[in-house]
């Protein structure tokens, strides 16, 4: 932590007060206290740059979900009954979210548990404090919003209703963070395995495939919930310990203090025992360090592998290219990353057909191509300071770049191949076939070339901690660049399939064959351009700037943590002045990524596409809200302002720069 907390973040035992510091006894400190001004100042002192826009984005839309969910309390229920089962159904929702939301982030990234093997702290303590820090943040803030929805709903049934509603708020947040912890606790010991490989991927692709495509299935949900199901789910929604807060809301509108009693008591009761599974694990973890024995666990299968590398030529591309897709099978973030894009892409082509729509099937090993090149932007950084090797080597810059494109494609170029083939055989879509072959070889080259790019216009190395647990890496300083940078190559692959996309939809358009099946050799050659000339980009990037890049993935991407110089007042009052106006740019850029990215993806592009493939379909993009006349307009202009958003957003990034240069 040193270089990020002030002298006066800290208190000062048995010394002298620092002016204006807080004030200590002497006495043993209160860990809650310490661990929430720590992470206080972290949080503080971390308001630039990515991070910055990742929480701002991130913190914009998660309220805008809580404050729609915080106004279902206010909707007019044909009967309480009936509300507390929606409610409860909502609640069971979120506390899904909680509970899976570390496979997505990693979980807390101020306040790593390895910061803390060596303080003399008995567990119990230790966790009371981390789960006092685990209340401060944009998340926690969201989750109150949104779980205020039962001290609303609790109004409109009246004053004894509203006043159990308050713990039952409190209690249901305490819950949904205890069991956050616990889960990331428990992901991060099953991770090291090849069993959490998978569990944790498939996770994070449904998350994923429900995010790209699950408001098609909607539809199937809703007819569950209210056909001849929806009294058994009714119930099951309110058993569940995620109900249990609004069940004791309206056992006080019938007076039932008994069952209300035991909703809210049983709730503490859990929070409890989920906090000592968690304490527990903490314990075993902290006793034994980080360091785990799971890593043979990847070497199983390695004799065959090594029997199927055998082709690889003997010559220095070939020990790149070996020792690539070696890593490619046994390192654990590649192996997740790998199975995450699998995963992603069949759940994004699955989850329509609940809703009976299956056009979007047969893309699955598209999108699986999309994910991979975008999870794999920092593949420079997940060797971090092993760059030194090549660097050393004369000539090897380009035989490294060119090898670790060839490893690429050959991992995932016939994993999305026969996803291709075999969900389209799965449910015969003729259409389909220009389509698939003309933007597959586009995506698949832009990934190989801009898989390596990235990775080196800007550095995200991961840590390398022992474990070898693959979550450690998103809870990095680092980790928010990377998430730029894979939603970045995300939409420069979906850009590089245009040109061959343009020409099938020309031939589509005129109901011509040889054009529309052109497409297939406009993608194939684009794809090779994409791959020859973003490979050479990569190549002389790594020539001129090796040294700086080294320096980089050796010691990680720092903000901030140098020490200011002495200033004047004057001085001192421009620098306040400068460092407003950039939290307002790094505001504004926050709301206006959202602003953009919704309007692009979703309301624009997607809709664009729904509106000439399925129009019926109309699910929540507007443009299909709107007569048959509107719809193409209307999508293009969504796309137009997303791309104005965008463009906004690069400006406001240039003008930082140049600001900071002077």
């Amino acid at each position: 932590m040193a270089g990020v907390l002030k002298p006066s973040d800290v208190p000062n035992p048995g010394g002298p007060r620092h002016p204006g510091g807080p004030r200590h006894s002497g006495g043993p400190l209160n860990p809650a206290v310490v661990l929430t001004g720590m992470k206080l100042a972290v949080l503080r002192r971390s308001m630039s740059g990515p991070r910055a826009a990742s929480l701002i984005a991130g913190g914009v839309g998660g309220v805008l979900t809580a404050v729609g969910t915080a106004l279902l309390g206010l909707v007019d229920f044909p009967a309480p009954e009936s509300g507390v089962g929606t409610i409860a159904l909502v609640l069971l929702v979120w506390t899904v979210g909680w509970a899976l939301g570390p496979t997505l982030t990693g979980g807390d990234p101020t306040l790593r548990l390895s910061y803390f093997t060596l303080v003399p702290q008995r567990p119990r303590r230790l966790a009371l404090g981390l789960l006092a820090a685990s209340f401060v943040g944009i998340t926690p803030l969201v989750g109150l919003i949104a779980f205020s929805v039962l001290i609303v709903f609790g109004a409109g049934l009246g004053l004894l209703p509203a006043l159990v509603s308050v713990p039952a708020t409190l209690l249901q947040l305490l819950l949904v963070v205890v069991l956050a912890k616990l889960s990331l606790q428990c992901l991060g010991s099953v991770a090291r395995t090849r069993l959490g490989w998978e569990l944790s991927a498939l996770l994070v692709g449904l998350v994923c495939g429900f995010l790209n495509t699950g408001w098609f299935g909607l539809a199937f949900f809703f007819e569950l919930l209210g056909g001849h199901w929806a009294p058994v789910i009714g119930t099951v929604v309110r058993a569940l310990p995620s109900g249990w807060s609004v069940v004791a809301v309206d056992a006080a509108r019938r007076s039932d203090w008994a069952l209300a009693g035991a909703c809210l008591g049983g709730l503490l009761a859990l929070c409890a025992l989920l906090f000592a599974a968690w304490t527990a694990l903490l314990s075993r973890q902290l006793a034994r360090g980080t360091a785990d024995g799971g890593r043979t666990a990847a070497r199983r299968g390695a004799a065959r592998r090594s029997a199927r590398l055998r082709a690889v030529t003997d010559s220095p591309a070939g020990a790149v290219l070996g020792k690539e897709l070696r890593l490619w099978a046994r390192d654990p973030r590649r192996a997740r990353f790998l199975r995450i894009a699998l995963w992603s892409g069949l759940f994004t082509g699955l989850l329509p057909m609940l809703g009976g729509f299956s056009t979007v099937l047969p893309w699955s090993g598209v999108v699986l191509a999309l994910y991979a090149g975008a999870l794999g932007s920092s593949l420079y950084g997940l060797d971090a300071g092993a760059l030194w090797l090549t660097l050393v080597a004369p000539g090897a810059e380009r035989i490294d770049v060119r090898a670790r494109q060839w490893a690429w494609l050959l991992v995932v170029g016939p994993a999305a191949l026969l996803l291709t083939v075999a969900v389209t055989l799965a449910v015969p879509n003729g259409w389909a076939w220009p389509w698939l072959l003309a933007t597959l070889p586009a995506v698949l080259g832009a990934g190989a070339g801009l898989t390596p790019l990235t990775s080196l216009l800007g550095p995200a190395p991961f840590p390398d901690l022992p474990g070898g647990n693959p979550l450690d890496g998103f809870s990095d300083e680092s980790g928010d660049q990377a998430r730029m940078q894979s939603l970045a190559v995300l939409l420069l692959q979906l850009a590089a399939a245009l040109p061959a996309a343009g020409v099938v939809l020309a031939g589509t358009l005129l109901h011509n064959a040889p054009l529309r099946w052109a497409g297939t050799a406009v993608g194939l050659g684009t794809g090779l351009l994409y791959a020859g000339w973003l490979g050479r980009a990569a190549r002389h990037r790594l020539e001129t700037r090796g040294p700086e890049l080294l320096d980089v993935m050796r010691k990680g991407v720092r903000r901030g943590t140098e020490p200011a110089p002495a200033r004047s007042p004057e001085e001192q009052e421009q620098q306040d002045l400068l460092d407003g106006l950039s939290r307002r740019r790094t505001a504004l850029a926050g709301l206006l990524v959202t602003v953009g990215m919704l309007s692009v993806a979703p309301q624009g592009g997607v809709a664009l596409a729904m509106s000439l493939l399925a129009p019926a379909n109309r699910s929540w993009f507007l443009a299909l809200y709107l007569p048959p006349e509107w719809q193409v307009p209307v999508a293009a202009g969504f796309v137009l302002l997303g791309t104005v958003c965008l463009f906004v957003v690069y400006r406001l990034i240039r003008a930082k720069h140049a600001t900071a240069r002077e």
